[in-house]
């Protein structure tokens, strides 16, 4: 019995020696764990520091030229459209007045044609009337030669007045204006000498017909 207890207690040392050993070596272990968590925490934190450093540099360096580059980008392109802007409005507004001048000069243009259509009408009138009074004149010189008895001047008075007929035709008188003075003019010089007063009567007939028709133009 008392050599059983001696084994045990030789036996239970070993025990304390097994468990004092495995703690020691769990320390260990902790110690060594510990060790390699300090060695690399610096580095770690060196890691970081290095890349705040690096993307403070990258801002620094990098973003914020270009950032201000780009601000001042859109502050010119700003300025370029307001420029723009202001241009195109100024272009704009010549543009409206010149468009206002072009009204006025198509106004003036418009008025001045109907001017000059007007004026031509008259010179035109005016023109034809100058033919149409020589033309009652010569008829007039006509019928005085007539009546004094000097079927000469007469004759040379009716050729005057076919003269004057013939440019009236080429006024462009209607036709219808002029109908019947050719064949006065002729029955007046076949009877000049033959028939004076029968000349004479298609003379008085061919100046009243002139007569109507300066009437007809006025």
């Amino acid at each position: 019995m008392d050599s059983h207890k001696d084994v045990q207690a030789e036996d239970r040392p070993a025990e304390k020696e097994i468990e004092s050993n495995e703690t020691v070596e769990i320390v260990s272990a902790q110690a060594a764990k510990k060790g390699i968590i300090d060695r690399a925490l610096p580095w770690v934190i060196l890691a970081i520091v290095s890349f705040l450093v690096g993307a403070l540099l990258t801002w620094f360096v990098v973003y914020q030229p270009k950032a201000q580059e780009l601000a001042a980008a859109q502050t010119k392109i700003t300025e370029s459209a307001a420029m723009a802007d202001e241009k195109i409005a100024t272009m704009q507004t010549s543009l409206d007045a010149a468009n206002a001048k072009l009204d006025t000069a198509n106004e003036n243009l418009s008025s001045a044609q109907a001017t000059i259509e007007e004026q031509t009408a008259l010179l035109a009138k005016t023109e034809l009337l100058k033919v149409i009074y020589k033309f009652q004149s010569d008829v007039n010189v006509a019928r005085a030669t007539l009546l004094g008895q000097d079927p000469s001047s007469s004759r040379q008075a009716l050729s005057f007045v076919s003269a004057d007929l013939a440019e009236l035709e080429k006024a462009g008188l209607d036709p219808d204006s002029l109908s019947g003075f050719k064949a006065k003019i002729e029955d007046a010089e076949a009877n000049l000498n033959s028939e004076p007063l029968r000349s004479l009567d298609a003379l008085n007939n061919l100046n009243s017909n002139i007569l109507l028709l300066i009437n007809n133009l006025k």
